[in-house]
């Protein structure tokens, strides 16, 4: 099983990096490099979670092909409102955290020396914890988790199912319009996410428009009824990031980026879809306020299929 995923102690200091194969690539190379960089993270005590894209997946481990795979697709509101999720499939995701930044630049770089010729980065970011588990909307982010010895059940693909021991990811890299949000009430912006900022408390009762009326699946009910249990859960690990200004000044981009991990891929479509009201709901309104600049969904194999390849 995933060791990496079901470790919340993430460290300070992470690091996504997403690549996909060149023309030619040589699929033991990359194999040799997988191993390379696993063994230094190991050495350097660097949590990496390592996943593909539905093609690479395939052709590295045919056999281990998890149920229901499929590449991320944008996903486009259509209420006239022009927002979407954008995506950005990539083949491979490394995502290296722990205390040490300069531990993690040195060996996500040697790696991405080593498959020069093979694969390419597509796109990086590098994220920070910022206060306790807060996004930069002052929220506290991942209240909703399951308790961490729920992970399992939550995140890993069951033993008699194809891809067992492993767990399907979505990846994205949220934009804040912080200015925007900020001049909102505090009243606002918890009516928005569903939640109090102060203590992360569920309110009582959740507009249509809220995020948890999205997100919180219920079992026999709407989303957020909390008079239901939840179902397809999913663990998550998001943490800020703060891009540098611009070459011609101002403020440089930021936002959260996101990480959810699950047994099953519906679930993580299923929430976007809603989000977006791409089946006639009404939208999640925080997406007035940020929106994915990418994504990717992957899957991460088990550790004993890494340790095969």
């Amino acid at each position: 099983m995933g060791g990496a995923i079901l470790n919340r102690d993430m460290g300070q200091h992470q690091w996504y990096v997403h690549l996909r194969r060149e023309s030619g690539a040589d699929l033991n190379h990359i194999k040799k490099c997988i191993q390379g960089v696993r063994h230094d993270c190991a050495k350097l005590d660097i949590n990496l979670t390592m996943a593909f894209g539905p093609t690479l997946l395939q052709d590295l481990t045919p056999g281990d092909m998890p149920m229901d795979f499929n590449n991320y697709e944008t996903f486009k509101s259509v209420d006239g409102s022009g927002r979407e999720a954008k995506g950005t499939q990539e083949e491979m995701l490394l995502w290296f955290n722990g205390s040490q930044k300069d531990d993690i630049w040195k060996t996500q770089f040697t790696l991405r020396e080593a498959v020069k010729g093979h694969m390419r980065v597509a796109r990086e970011t590098i994220t920070f914890i910022f206060g306790d588990s807060l996004d930069m909307t002052g929220f506290t982010d991942g209240t909703g988790n399951p308790d961490p010895s729920r992970d399992i059940e939550v995140a890993i693909v069951p033993d008699d199912q194809p891809g067992a021991g492993g767990s399907h990811i979505i990846a994205q890299r949220w934009v804040h319009d912080l200015q925007a949000w900020n001049k909102l009430p505090v009243a606002q912006q918890e009516a928005i996410f569903g939640r109090t900022k102060s203590t992360s408390k569920l309110l009582p009762e959740l507009a249509d428009y809220s995020h948890l009326a999205h997100t919180d699946l219920r079992e026999g009910g709407a989303a957020g009824d909390q008079s239901k249990p939840k179902r397809n859960e999913i663990s998550r690990r998001s943490t800020p990031y703060a891009h540098p200004a611009p070459p011609e000044g101002g403020d440089g981009v930021v936002g959260l980026y996101f990480i959810g991990f699950c047994k099953d891929q519906a679930p993580l479509v299923e929430r976007m879809r809603a989000m977006y009201g791409c089946d006639g709901q009404v939208r999640d309104r925080l997406t007035d306020f940020s929106n994915p600049a990418s994504g990717s969904f992957y899957f991460a194999p088990a550790v004993e299929v890494l340790d095969a390849l």
